[in-house]
């Protein structure tokens, strides 16, 4: 997806002053650094606080993938516009959210326009997409009508056609709009 395809998506829903939760499907995690550049310099640009979700103990290669991918992470967190952040995922659904809406608060106050947040792929198992699916319903629960955009990748992996669907109607109930995308 390109930026130009991220704007057409995202900037209608700003203006809307809507909370915009996507979900983007890619072949592989190879496709995800250019995604994520993309999605942090529109939020970057458009005075977004930018906070990615790692696995525990992947920060720091995750801060290098991004600055592969053009993303200037050490200058962004320098002057704090951006938070390269290890989740727990040992916590429930709403333990995990509930921490966000007082970063949002405090990051609003501190001058920027809304929260830009995205995180590591999920999947391509049928078990690795289910089991995050909570975590995304309390996400939009707790964050409808609220500054935040939200990009969640998705691997699709090597499936036949309906559980591609099935898999495309899981991740789409639970997100604003839901695209099939390459990271080129």
């Amino acid at each position: 997806m390109t930026q130009m395809a991220l704007s057409e998506v995202i900037l209608p829903a700003l203006a809307r002053r809507e909370c915009q939760h996507i979900a983007a499907l890619i072949k592989s995690a190879d496709e995800l650094p250019a995604l994520l550049a993309s999605f942090y310099a529109l939020g970057a640009a458009r005075n977004g606080w930018l906070a990615h979700g790692s696995l525990p103990g992947e920060a720091d290669l995750d801060r290098e993938r991004l600055r592969g991918a053009g993303v200037d992470v050490t200058r962004l967190e320098a002057t704090g516009q951006m938070a390269v952040l290890e989740l727990d995922l040992t916590v429930t659904p709403e333990e995990w959210v509930k921490p966000w809406s007082a970063l949002l608060d405090e990051q609003l106050r501190a001058g920027y326009d809304a929260l830009w947040f995205a995180r590591f792929p999920v999947g391509p198992t049928d078990t690795d997409i289910d089991g995050v699916l909570p975590f995304e319903r309390a996400w939009m629960e707790r964050f409808r009508g609220r500054r935040v955009v939200t990009l969640c990748p998705y691997i699709s992996g090597a499936v036949d056609d309906r559980a591609r669907e099935a898999r495309f109607d899981r991740v789409a109930s639970v997100h604003d709009r839901l695209d099939a995308v390459s990271g080129s």
